[in-house]
């Protein structure tokens, strides 16, 4: 497996042609734009190097040093100290922070390679006996649920697939609201003043663990891990803090083999975070003309962020009868773009499995729109399956 390296710079250009030089010579890159994004991927995705600028806006290479060094799981970690300062009170001032090595920019990409190489074999030769290792966690595939506006269906849709995909599949399954603040999932489940998530939330971004994030999944009884947002109005202050999504939605995705986030609407700070670990999307829309149009202005600015087609599975959420929605081919045609799932209106069923605290491929599995939710359960399985 190649070594991995983090490269840390509020340079883009920088960042994307270090990245690059270092790819081509087969390591595995992950990048940081600031320091306090630094630190959390150095907690997540543990790297076997650093590669660190000084200068940048919100915290000092010095200082993301400093708590790296101060934290027993990046405490041994190799930082290359990569810099455009220069003076020898600079380079002292890094070493004394705890870095293992110093380079000036500009360079030559020979000279870096050297020093990357030795380095990383100074940190291979010092790490001495590895103590026994606890099983490696591979990573599960996952799959937001997103609309372009509240009120279609994301909350029901997310959580019926995710107990959809443990029925059919019988593999791990967990699903998150990144909604603090708007939760529903917790009073329609019969779950009281969920604190999981809002004890996740009061964290530093860069102390969230893995096992912080599995200790706060709750079990719900179709054996679905659940981690739900708070429904407290007040905690919708939260909904600024997209650090922390970053990090629990990177750990959540090697917390099970199917991992369903419900995203909400639009692209909120949190799901911009979040579409960095989706493997694909499925974009609830009603039968309705101004609907359709935002769905398609989401759509489009999802394909900017590398979601075209392939990785977007658009579905038809009929929440309620009515003779003034359009019909499926009136949308297929102002919607002009491929639907793979059409959810029937089941108003009745869903008020009758939320007042029973259960969903409704629970309390209704022989339904229609249960059926339905099972379908695209299997397709997502196969896919998986496909690409396994």
């Amino acid at each position: 497996m190649p070594e991995k390296i983090l490269v840390v710079d509020d340079d883009v250009d920088t960042l994307r042609l270090v990245g690059l030089m270092l790819q081509r010579q087969g390591y595995q890159i992950v990048a940081a734009s600031n320091g306090q994004q630094a630190l959390a991927m150095a907690m997540a995705e543990k790297p076997e190097l650093i590669l660190l600028d000084v200068m940048m806006p919100d915290m000092d290479g010095y200082e993301v040093t400093r708590r790296l060094r101060a934290n027993a799981s990046t405490a041994s970690t190799p930082i290359i100290m990569f810099t455009a300062k220069s003076q020898v009170d600079d380079k002292v001032m890094g070493f004394e922070a705890g870095v293992d090595d110093y380079l000036t920019k500009p360079t030559q990409p020979r000279e870096l390679f050297a020093h990357v190489k030795a380095v990383l074999a100074r940190g291979r030769k010092t790490s001495g006996p590895a103590a026994p290792a606890a099983p490696a966690r591979e990573r599960g595939y996952v799959i937001g649920v997103i609309a372009a506006k509240g009120g279609l269906g994301v909350s029901t849709i997310a959580i019926n697939l995710g107990i959809s995909l443990r029925t059919r599949t019988r593999k791990d399954v967990a699903v998150a609201e990144l909604r603090p603040g708007e939760g529903s999932l917790a009073l329609e489940l019969g779950y009281l003043n969920p604190e999981g998530m809002n004890r996740l939330l009061q964290k530093n971004p860069a102390e969230i663990g893995l096992k912080d994030v599995e200790s706060e999944l709750l079990t719900h009884k179709s054996e679905t891990r659940l981690l739900l947002a708070s429904y407290n109005p007040a905690d919708a202050k939260y909904q600024a803090s997209d650090a922390h999504f970053e990090m629990i939605t990177r750990h959540l995705s090697y917390l099970a083999n199917y991992i369903v986030l419900d995203l909400g609407p639009a692209i909120s700070p949190i799901t911009d975070k979040a579409l960095a670990v989706c493997d694909e999307l499925i974009l609830a829309l009603e039968p309705i003309p101004t609907t359709i149009t935002r769905s398609q202005l989401l759509l489009e600015e999802l394909a900017g962020r590398g979601f075209g087609e392939g990785r977007v599975n658009s579905v038809l959420y009929n929440r309620q009868r009515s003779e003034m929605q359009f019909s499926l081919a009136q949308v297929q045609k102002e919607f002009k773009h491929t639907i793979g799932i059409v959810f029937t209106a089941a108003p009745e069923l869903v008020y009758q499995a939320a007042r029973a605290n259960v969903a409704l491929v629970t309390q209704h599995p022989d339904n229609l729109t249960s059926q339905q939710f099972f379908k695209l359960a299997d397709s997502i399985a196969k896919r998986v399956r496909t690409k396994e």
